[in-house]
């Protein structure tokens, strides 16, 4: 009596040439996963400085048409200064006064580092008066866990994460490729917004801005401040949340997007072809097997469908093989690479994982054309002798 076709007897009595082929799939599933799990390590590390932070704090530049003062209008350099001094004092005050802003500083900058994977970014630090920091602590939800609190010119606060990643220690240099042996680390912080915070030395910043504390500067601090009647100009240079999302989604996630789908795109191909060679060769090896199946009776979809069964065994196997290789490379790499750096991995791409399940699927549906010619050159026993 005939019984259906097997799809397993095959790949139990002939593991090494299904087992190429299992590797190959594992081996490339893991390539696909591990190659976006760490470029997406970068997005997910600069979401907290770049997303979070600006949320808290933002920073303006004000033009003197902004401030309303014309230096022309006066007779010295010295009184246009204390003019312009004077100014931004008003302004300052100004915006102190608008619902959400808790206080404002016009003080010096200077920037922090911090480096992905792949990629690095710069965060603002303000350089406030000594008595002016443990406020600034405080909005950023920040508290100090070793070393002490900035009381020299030059001494600075340092997130432990950002500690970690550039591997600062304390009373080591801050930034020395950009400020040379300016800047000290004083103590270690820890807060959810990756903020560093010092006392200023001499003249050496990016740039004097007023510093802005907000609750919640989502919409932008242009908009915060016309709420509150102060109009903010184009030609003022602002830092803020809207300027850091834009350039997030443009210059991290849509590169990084961008990255990963050329480098899986290329992975896809080198895998399409070898897989179309292997199972051209895989099949064509078994073409008397599939003749003498056709000899007992058994038809050609009845053929097929065992093909097929066999492929989906052996690319499920893969996939999972190669899932279970994937976390453990992660795993590896989390504890050597990247929590040592101070950076965030996510390991769960439901998105990435659709798209290499519809890759599979593609190269299934390439392999349909030799398993359809295979099936084509099937002949019985009685066809071969005529």
């Amino acid at each position: 009596m005939k019984t259906g076709l097997s799809a397993t007897k095959f790949i139990k009595n002939n593991k090494r040439t299904c087992g190429v082929l299992l590797i190959a799939l594992s081996f490339t599933f893991m390539a696909m996963y591990v190659v976006n799990f760490l470029l997406m390590t970068t997005k997910e590390s600069f979401e907290t400085v770049m997303l979070k932070q600006p949320k808290k704090v933002c920073y303006i530049n004000a033009t003197d048409e902004t401030l309303g003062i014309d230096r022309s209008a006066y007779d010295d350099e010295e009184e246009a200064a204390d003019a312009a001094e004077k100014a931004r004092e008003e302004f300052g005050e100004k915006l102190k006064s608008i619902d959400g802003i808790s206080e404002v500083y016009y003080t010096q900058i200077i920037n922090s580092a911090y480096e992905g994977i792949v990629g690095q970014i710069y965060s603002e630090t303000p350089l406030l008066e000594k008595d002016q920091i443990q406020t600034y602590l405080d909005h950023m939800g920040a508290k100090l866990i070793d070393g002490h609190m900035p009381s020299a010119p030059g001494e600075v606060l340092v997130d432990s994460v950002i500690m970690k990643n550039q591997g600062y220690e304390i009373g080591g240099t801050f930034m020395e490729k950009s400020y040379g042996k300016t800047f000290t680390v004083a103590g270690v912080i820890e807060s959810d917004y990756m903020a560093c915070v010092g006392i200023p030395n001499k003249f050496t910043n990016n740039g004097w801005y007023h510093v802005i504390l907000t609750d919640d500067c989502s919409e932008g601090i242009v908009k915060l401040a016309s709420a509150g009647g102060i109009t903010i100009s184009e030609k003022d240079e602002v830092i803020d949340y809207p300027l850091y999302k834009g350039f997030y989604k443009t210059e991290v996630k849509d590169t990084i997007n961008g990255a990963v789908d050329v480098i899986v795109l290329v992975i896809l191909v080198f895998l399409a072809v070898s897989v179309i060679v292997s199972y051209v060769s895989y099949m064509r090896n078994r073409l008397s097997e599939y003749c003498l199946y056709a000899s007992l009776g058994y038809s050609k979809s009845e053929i097929y469908g065992m093909i097929m069964r066999e492929m989906a065994i052996i690319f499920l196997a893969g996939a999972v093989v190669g899932a279970l290789l994937s976390i453990g490379l992660m795993f590896l790499m989390d504890i050597c690479v990247i929590a040592p750096q101070g950076l965030v991995s996510k390991w769960f791409y439901p998105a990435h994982v659709g798209k290499m399940a519809a890759a599979f699927c593609m190269i299934i549906g390439l392999l349909q054309l030799p398993v359809l010619v295979s099936i084509h050159s099937i002949k019985t026993i009685d066809m071969l002798e005529d």
